[in-house]
């Protein structure tokens, strides 16, 4: 039986224009009547994965920061955070950025957020993150505003661009674990954190076992936590790696498919 189903947001819960759609919240508010645990897990920052529950009009555990954060709901204490604090490795890819005209967006753990970049990075990033950098801190001094622990620091860049960070990162900053969250996205996060790591933490804290746990995304950062659940899901939208880890693949983001995972769930519990 699956008493935990963790959810992604972007391509995932979020259909292509950011919205969650009245089938998938009213599947959701269906599974947590049931008794089902229903925790949102996703790469965004604190603020961004909190603006999420308040679209749904729903108090969830959630994981946030590609799984650096946990925290049983919004008022209460964090179940965990994971930080990293490596300034020298962070140097290069400032550097990189101010070469490249990429952009830097840097979770703290008491929430604040701070980005560095050119002015037209917007253009890069999805709306949602793009009006999220515009509310946070800008800062025109990251050896400075950077030198402090991180839950994750984000590198927002052209598809074009991506790799050559990719090849930095990998070359530069050993201590930090990346991953693509997004064709012109990369998190890096501390080494071992990731959402599979979150969601196996959470699971224990609940005394649930993987076989116990569905898991839904859509991209390559979503892979570590689809290998820990018992039932892995994917979106048709899903990149292909993810397909392939995946036991059912459910329609896309455009077609209410967490509604559809969701619901399938809760026949299978029922018989």
């Amino acid at each position: 039986m699956i008493r935990l189903v963790a959810i992604d947001l972007d391509g995932t819960l979020f259909n292509p224009r950011q919205e969650i759609t009245p089938a998938n919240q009213q599947a959701l508010y269906k599974a947590v009547k049931s008794g089902i645990k229903i925790m949102i897990i996703s790469g965004r920052g604190q603020r961004g994965v909190e603006r999420a529950l308040e679209m749904l009009g729903m108090e969830l555990p959630y994981v946030c920061s590609a799984g650096a954060l946990a925290r049983e709901d919004r008022a209460g204490a964090p179940l965990y955070a994971h930080s990293f604090h490596h300034p020298m490795e962070i140097e290069h890819l400032i550097d990189f950025s101010r070469r490249n005209g990429i952009g830097l967006i840097a979770d703290a753990p008491e929430g604040a957020c701070l980005w560095f970049g050119p002015d037209e990075i917007g253009t890069i990033m999805d709306p949602m993150s793009a009006a999220e950098a515009r509310r946070s801190v800008r800062t025109f001094a990251p050896e400075k505003d950077f030198d402090r622990p991180l839950l994750k620091l984000t590198i927002a860049a052209s598809p074009e661009a991506l790799p050559k960070a990719e090849g930095l990162v990998r070359e530069k900053c050993p201590s930090l674990h990346l991953v693509y969250s997004g064709v012109t996205y990369i998190d890096l996060t501390a080494r071992g954190v990731n959402k599979g790591a979150a969601l196996s933490a959470v699971a224990r804290h609940w005394r649930l076992r993987p076989r116990e746990v569905a898991a839904i995304g859509d991209q390559a950062i979503d892979l570590a936590m689809l290998r820990y659940a018992g039932l892995p899901v994917a979106m048709a939208n899903a990149v292909g790696e993810l397909k392939q880890a995946a036991r059912w693949i459910a329609p896309g983001n455009d077609e209410d498919g967490v509604a559809w995972a969701v619901e399938r769930i809760l026949q299978e519990n029922s018989h």
